[in-house]
């Protein structure tokens, strides 16, 4: 309760900013303040959209991997079955002899 009452003890909080935007709006000058922020909010869309287009394209090429994939597995299946399939084949005319 007693630092709360003192008021001697101030604090003297300092900006990065020069103080003459904060002290003299008069030099401050709001176009090209508006130009700076709108070249910000277009590099931060431009950024967005980059991220966006790589996170699209990983997922693309992950699909497209796992469809080679299943298409390579069915192919190999494929192949499994005619090679087991020719045997049998081979047997049957040998019996009818």
């Amino acid at each position: 309760m007693l630092l709360l009452s003192c008021g001697s003890d101030r604090v003297n909080i300092e900006f990065k900013t020069s103080r003459q935007i904060y002290v003299d709006d008069s030099k401050t000058d709001p176009d090209k303040l508006n130009k700076e922020l709108e070249y910000d909010l277009r590099e931060a869309e431009k950024k967005r959209r980059q991220k966006q287009r790589e996170a699209e394209a990983a997922s693309k090429a992950k699909t497209e991997a796992e469809q080679k994939a299943k298409a390579a597995q069915s192919t190999q299946e494929q192949t499994a079955e005619e090679e087991t399939a020719q045997p049998e084949e081979a047997n049957q005319p040998t019996q009818q002899k």
